[in-house]
């Protein structure tokens, strides 16, 4: 069972785990049926969902908002019997399984890329909201610019800030027109402002590449997991939270460019893609500085995976800042 807080049709984050759902049914065909539940937004709506769920006989049911991660638990504890996971990172219970990628890979990547064509030393950043792991995306890919031009300055919008402009509109208003956009676009609203995309000067808007959620993998993953091994059982029964925290070595995350970058470009990406892959480059290993001029990581060291997930700091080529809660 999976329970929605939106619709694929208006979010293009429950269409991608939608997509993720309909690649369970064809990988397990003939061993395993879904069934999803969308618009769930209150807590006594995501209980009846997952009582719904469990009723029709769901015994493994995915929570795909983080805001649903309490009454997953209360569930969980109600149905002992049943796998409950909820889609979030750092939550610590050991009645439920938390899962969620590290985009953070991709973005750095998107930086490098963003940085390699552009022939100006500003590029744009749009985030929604400071959740967990959004900073690391925002820094991770402004360490990937750095990487390939050290003059390189990232532009910080937020799109949903109270403003009477959009954050694409801001940043263009200030010459940028590199712009790191949403990750997908909603079904109902084409536009080609997701992803890395570029607008020339008459305003036509071309896409340079764009981040993946490869759910179904991720999902297929935890089902072979939960269904082949003892690891779960083993850890609910010492009370140990389990995390799942995947990202391109469990192709679970990925980059697509366009065709039409240069072929060193490419062939940059596809090098810097392999090594973060096979685990022989990480994107914030080595001397980091924030705005402040602080050290966060030492020559030599590599942040941990707590401090990645709970970043509070914009790197130092960052412009912009985190707003307070009121602005949104």
């Amino acid at each position: 069972g999976f329970i929605h807080a939106k619709t694929g049709a208006t979010s293009s984050w429950t269409y991608a785990h939608e997509l993720g759902r309909m690649h369970l049914e064809q990988v397990f065909e003939g061993k395993m049926k879904t069934m999803a539940f969308e618009q769930v937004n209150t807590e006594e709506e995501t209980e009846k969902a997952i009582e719904d769920a469990i009723a029709a006989g769901c015994n493994t049911i995915f929570t795909t908002a983080s805001e649903m991660v309490n009454q997953s638990v209360r569930s969980a504890i109600r149905h002992p019997e049943v796998r409950i996971y909820n889609c979030s990172i750092r939550m610590s219970y050991s009645s439920i399984c938390t899962y969620y990628a590290r985009m953070y890979e991709a973005k750095f990547l998107m930086g490098a890329i963003a940085a390699a064509v552009s022939r100006e030393d500003k590029l744009g950043y749009i985030a929604d909201q400071p959740t967990y792991g959004i900073l690391a995306d925002i820094n991770a890919f402004a360490m990937g610019a750095r990487m390939i031009n050290p003059y390189e300055k990232v532009y910080l919008e937020w799109r949903r800030i109270n403003h009477e402009k959009t954050a694409a509109e801001r940043l263009r208003e200030q010459g940028i027109r590199y712009i790191s956009g949403k990750d997908m676009i909603i079904p109902r609203h084409p536009s080609r402002e997701y992803g890395l995309y570029v607008q020339e000067d008459n305003g036509e808007v071309f896409n340079l590449a764009s981040p993946i959620w490869n759910w179904g993998k991720f999902y297929e993953q935890m089902i072979q997991l939960a269904f082949e091994s003892n690891e779960e059982l083993e850890a609910r029964k010492g009370k140990k939270a389990v995390n799942y925290w995947w990202g391109m070595s469990a192709d679970v995350i990925d980059v697509i460019c366009s065709g039409n970058l240069p072929h060193g470009t490419l062939r940059l990406i596809e090098f810097l893609k392999n090594s973060v892959r096979s685990g022989s480059f990480h994107p914030f290993d080595g001397f980091m500085y924030d705005q402040e001029g602080i050290i966060r990581c030492r020559e030599g060291e590599r942040l941990r995976s707590e401090d990645i997930v709970t970043m509070n700091w914009l790197a130092q080529n960052v412009v912009g800042r985190v707003p307070d809660l009121d602005q949104f």
